[in-house]
């Protein structure tokens, strides 16, 4: 496979399976970035206070146990537990329509821009010279092209989608 084997396309098919594109951070303010709160489990030892039975001595009238009687009372020490514990943390991704590259969101077109570059999910910027929705098509194909977006312009008519001089 030659250096351009990897696509916009083949990164967003890695990112939607699940794997992870980059081992940044993302920036929260970007505003290509998403975040939202996600719970998780995690299991933490806690301190209770464990009752126990404590037999104590006191003096009685009881002439055959020596003047002692045998008493109970419930007193509790400190023990500990295992437990588990929900925590919330903010999660960043990015939005629909971009991908992550390193430690920024950029966007994705589904399909690759021939002569030009990605500029926002499923737009492409076209090189001078070029226009289309994929930037293939070469400006002599007769056709306007508009000058912000460099593409061919359709105009919906009468006999259907011709372009519009």
């Amino acid at each position: 496979m030659g250096p351009g084997w990897c696509t916009p396309v083949a990164l967003g098919l890695l990112a939607v399976l699940g794997f992870p594109l980059g081992t940044r951070s993302l920036n929260p303010d970007d505003p290509n970035v998403c975040s939202h709160w996600e719970s998780y489990a995690v299991t933490v030892q806690e301190s209770y206070a464990h009752p126990f039975d404590q037999i104590y001595y006191t003096r009685c009238t009881d002439i055959l146990n020596w003047f002692k009687c045998t008493r109970h009372r419930i007193s509790y020490k400190t023990a500990y537990r295992r437990g588990v514990r929900t925590m919330y943390r903010r999660r960043s991704q990015c939005c629909p329509g971009y991908i992550e590259s390193g430690d920024l969101c950029v966007p994705l077109c589904t399909e690759e821009c021939a002569h030009g570059r990605c500029v926002s999910p499923d737009t492409c910027q076209c090189e001078p010279g070029w226009g289309g929705l994929d930037c293939s098509s070469g400006r002599n194909t007769g056709g306007q092209m508009d000058g912000d977006t460099d593409r061919t312009v359709l105009a919906q008519s009468f006999w259907g989608m011709v372009k519009q001089n």
